[in-house]
């Protein structure tokens, strides 16, 4: 939708606009600027601002001169479009999620760390690894996915493995069967009950 007003407002309203408010801009000021160095009374070989305004003139036609007479590269002047890479009217990309399904379907066990882990409503987060499965609240679990959020989404995550639907290897995408905001509601914010942070307590040497 965002693209689509893009394409069809911004683009042919906006930027038109924009140029002639830059072109109304210049001509104001150099206008200005010549009338602040008008002076009366004098020979027209004198009067400043007529000699500043052959001198604009002269460069402008120096400047032309030299870009028209230029051997022929391929320089961005000579292409269709002069800023960007685009054309203006060219038809928007598609979604992200659809660019990313592209490839043959993998599993769960071709999920690496940078993987990008997609909800229905967008990107959640970014794999930072897989953990072994547990079993949490009378319910196994094959593994875990711990990956990091983006958008705002939680710092930390740990995703079941079987809330994953789809895996492309090539583009390196996940995507999962929830939403982004329910990720709290299923408590995935939380790390499972089988991993644990505090360091190992060392074991006291055998008495010999």
């Amino acid at each position: 939708m965002a693209q689509r007003f893009e394409r069809n407002f911004i683009r042919p309203v906006v930027v038109p606009l924009l140029a002639a408010g830059i072109a109304a801009l210049l001509i104001v000021t150099i206008g200005k600027t010549l009338l602040a160095l008008h002076e009366r009374g004098k020979p027209e070989l004198e009067r400043q601002e007529l000699l500043f305004a052959v001198v604009i003139a002269i460069g402008v036609l120096a400047i032309g001169a030299f870009l028209a007479l230029r051997p022929h590269r391929g320089s961005r002047i000579d292409q269709p479009v002069a800023i960007g890479h685009r054309a203006m009217f060219e038809p928007p990309l598609p979604p992200v999620r659809e660019l990313a399904r592209n490839g043959p379907l993998g599993t769960v066990a071709d999920i690496q760390p940078g993987d990008a882990l997609y909800a229905q409503n967008g990107q959640l987060a970014k794999v930072i690894g897989v953990l072994p499965g547990g079993e949490e609240w009378g319910q196994r679990y094959k593994g875990y996915i711990y990956a990091e959020g983006v958008f705002g989404a939680t710092a930390e995550l740990w995703i079941p493995v079987e809330a994953v639907v789809a895996v492309y290897p090539e583009t390196h995408s996940v995507f999962l069967a929830i939403k982004g905001d329910e990720t709290e509601s299923y408590g995935w914010n939380r790390p499972p009950a089988a991993f644990v942070r505090t360091p190992r307590v060392p074991e006291p040497p055998k008495a010999l």
